[in-house]
């Protein structure tokens, strides 16, 4: 009767395989692309992948963050457009996390933000710079009267904030010819 435990046990071992390792699982999160700013080239790179991408997190970490800086972010709407979307006075980083969330959310399934920063031209001040560019962004949302290319001008003052790393810290818009703004964009979605 022993005889026959011990290999009703050893054969339940060795089928059942539990002493065996297995693969480990892919883990669900979102992947963090971002690679620390130390060049204001970097930044704008993580910036522009991260609306691209629908990423919220890496978004942020492009804005200056009162944690490794004494700054506050603030966001100048392009001119006129601020009494057609009063949600544009005093825009702040937790407006900018609002429009995020709300493009993310309405934008539609499997489409990505396409976004071109072009003509660049910079300042450098030591500790900050001032870089201005062309945009184009483009925007397909569930629902139509959104959905488009928004067109200007930007001008970002950045810093370089306690880490070394240089963060966005002054964002200015500014209209180009007749095309809708990134500030209607904002306004549309806050």
């Amino acid at each position: 009767m022993k005889k026959i435990i011990i290999a009703f046990l050893m054969f339940s071992l060795i089928s059942c395989d539990i002493l065996t390792t297995r693969d480990p699982e892919q883990p669900n999160t979102v992947g963090n692309s971002n690679i620390p700013a130390t060049t204001p080239d970097i930044l704008f790179g993580n910036f522009v992948s991260s609306i691209q991408n629908k990423i919220l997190e890496n978004y942020l970490i492009c804005f200056v963050d009162p944690s490794f800086s004494n700054r506050k972010f603030k966001f100048i709407a392009a001119a006129g457009l601020v009494s057609q979307y009063p949600g544009l006075i005093g825009w702040n980083i937790d407006s900018e996390t609002q429009y995020f969330k709300n493009m993310k959310a309405r934008s539609k399934d499997g489409q990505s933000i396409t976004l071109t920063l072009s003509n660049g031209n910079n300042t450098q001040l030591g500790d900050s710079a001032v870089y201005q560019y062309d945009y184009s962004l483009s925007f397909l949302a569930n629902d139509q009267t959104i959905s488009g290319e928004y067109k200007g001008s930007v001008q970002f003052k950045i810093y370089l904030d306690s880490r070394n790393q240089w963060v966005i810290g002054e964002w200015y818009d500014l209209r180009k010819d007749n095309y809708s703004s990134w500030s209607e964009l904002k306004g549309r979605l806050y």
